[in-house]
């Protein structure tokens, strides 16, 4: 089960990532600026991504998750396929819309799914191998992506329907769709967990889990401030590095996929793994607050590597430096999943892992995007002028996550303690 759920977010991760490799031929066919590009991956795709969260939550609360997920899965697929046969920015836009929607299932009943799977000692291991799925989507993503563009921009392919007519980059849509709406049949044959440890059956009311993200708000507050941060310059990251590679050192798409593609598929991976079996090692010894701190002191160096790389005066060096920040940066999020699940009851999980969604994909989709492309048509206007704006999100946000993250950890303790 855990290994199907990993493939669904391999797969939303692939259809989310696959427009960074695509925003030279997009603004040209389009005729869109970086900032309207950035509004495409953030505000496009965040503005259901967040607004669908709080109810998806309420319905994994309730309903069969696996049903959420396929239908999730079958959206956002469809919408990526009409990404394809988009004409213009307001129809790309829409699309984009659409698949943001879809993917809002996949976290808050993947997250409640494992939880009730596997015992809370082993669930920082389970959350880290379903969360570094979404590093492998984006590694395969610019690493077949890469290549892809190439390929099937200059294939004819005689034959197929719809395909001959399109541009190489809507062409690229349509192909990555079509994995997706293969597997949402097969999700729905799996069996639905039995929830374990739920202390009050059916729907909790809305002013219940309210009241209970309230009380808790001293812990959760700077927790969600934490990965807010995080996760901003984590979009920012995966849609303007391309962008850095191709600007500013010359590379090709195809060379951007085989260099930054491969170090995301075989560091991000090793990252998420390493955080779920550092924080296990600490829960074993009676660490409570484990994941927070793994979190915390974990993306710190991404600050450092992520601020340096983009001011690299060759690829070659960026990339060098990209790699540490590559591995530290996917530490934080399972952790964050690991610390909501420990500190939640079941039959609140989908709810509070919804707001944190909701909270985290704000801030992150909707700004981080959107301010590099702002910085880059504002302020650094050169032909490299993304490279700045880069650097300076990366550095700021990681001290931030950081002070967030160590101010929760003595009213996390004190949830951890009173469930205990």
């Amino acid at each position: 089960m855990l290994a199907v759920l990993a493939a669904a977010n391999i797969l939303s991760y692939l259809d989310r990532i696959i427009v960074n490799l695509l925003v030279q031929p997009i603004k040209a066919d389009l005729g869109i600026s970086d900032t309207q590009f950035g509004m495409l991956q953030g505000l496009a795709f965040g503005l259901f991504y967040t607004l669908l969260a709080l109810p998806i939550g309420r319905l994994v609360d309730s309903r069969p998750r696996k049903i959420i997920i396929a239908a999730g899965v079958f959206v956002f697929s469809l919408c990526s396929l009409l990404s394809g046969l988009a004409r213009s920015f307001g129809q790309l836009f829409a699309a984009r819309v659409g698949v943001g929607a879809g993917e809002a299932s996949l976290a808050p009943a993947a997250f409640s799914m494992i939880a009730d799977l596997f015992p809370p000692e082993r669930l920082g291991r389970a959350m880290s191998v379903f969360t570094m799925t979404a590093f492998i989507g984006i590694g395969l993503a610019y690493v077949a992506g890469g290549a892809t563009v190439a390929l099937v921009g200059a294939a004819e392919f005689a034959g197929w329907p719809l395909l001959p007519d399109l541009a190489g980059w809507q062409r690229v849509f349509v192909l990555v769709a079509i994995p997706g709406l293969l597997l949402a049949p097969v999700i729905l044959v799996m069996p639905e967990p039995a929830r374990r440890g739920r202390g009050r059956e059916g729907a909790v009311p809305l002013a219940d889990a309210a009241g209970h993200v309230l009380a808790r708000r001293a812990a959760l507050l700077p927790f969600f401030a934490g990965f807010a941060f995080i996760t901003l310059s984590s979009y920012a990251s995966a849609v303007w590095t391309p962008a850095l590679f191709t600007r500013a050192y010359q590379w090709t798409p195809a060379e951007v996929g085989l260099g930054y593609g491969l170090v995301t598929l075989l560091l991000a991976p090793l990252g998420a793994l390493a955080a779920g079996r550092l924080c296990d090692m600490l829960a074993a010894r009676g660490v409570t607050d484990a994941p927070l701190r793994v979190a915390a002191f974990g993306y710190l160096g991404t600050g450092l590597f992520g601020g340096l790389a983009p001011l690299m005066p060759s690829g070659e060096l960026a990339l060098a430096m990209f790699a540490p920040s590559v591995f530290l940066g996917t530490m934080p999020y399972p952790m964050a999943a690991t610390a909501l699940q420990l500190a939640t009851p079941n039959e609140l999980r989908g709810q509070v892992s919804a707001l944190y969604m909701l909270v985290i994909n704000t801030v992150g989709l909707g700004l981080g995007p959107v301010i590099v492309g702002a910085l880059s048509d504002q302020l650094f206007t050169g032909p490299d002028g993304v490279r700045y704006g880069l650097a300076l999100v990366n550095a700021a946000c990681a001290p931030l996550a950081m002070a967030a993250l160590l101010l929760a950890l003595r009213p996390y303790r004190a949830i951890r303690a009173a469930a205990a």
